[in-house]
């Protein structure tokens, strides 16, 4: 039980250490506003996570064709499955960590996002 406590404590410190996509929308009013607001973002998000796939694709491209090497490309698709499964997963998670109705789907849905938006950043450095 006190490990349980301990983790839940220091999900808890995490999240308010980094707020995320919930935290922003909650200022926008209710569960309405919320979930408005977050669907928006993620469709931001997966539109910014789309432009970084196509550019570290083509940078793939560039870096083999310069090089004579192959590879890049095959790992960017591995990669880019990981991603995903992994996303999911984890926010599958999230998801049973908030039980169920609208603050669960605005939990996942925030997870999706705070996760793309970790992964459009490691996509463009």
């Amino acid at each position: 039980m006190k490990t349980f406590l301990a983790v839940v404590i220091a999900m808890a410190l995490a999240t308010a250490a980094n707020a995320g996509a919930l935290e922003e929308c909650m200022i926008k009013g209710d569960s309405s506003a919320v979930s408005s607001c977050l669907l928006q973002e993620d469709k931001e998000t997966q539109a910014a996570l789309f432009k970084a796939e196509g550019d570290a694709g083509r940078k793939a491209r560039e870096m083999e064709t310069a090089t004579g090497k192959s590879g890049a490309q095959a790992a960017l698709a591995r990669s880019m499955r990981a991603f995903a499964e992994y996303r999911k997963a984890q926010c599958d998670f999230v998801k049973m960590l908030h039980g169920t109705g609208a603050r669960s789907d605005q939990a996942a849905l925030a997870c999706m996002i705070d996760i793309t938006r970790r992964r459009v950043r490691d996509l463009i450095t």
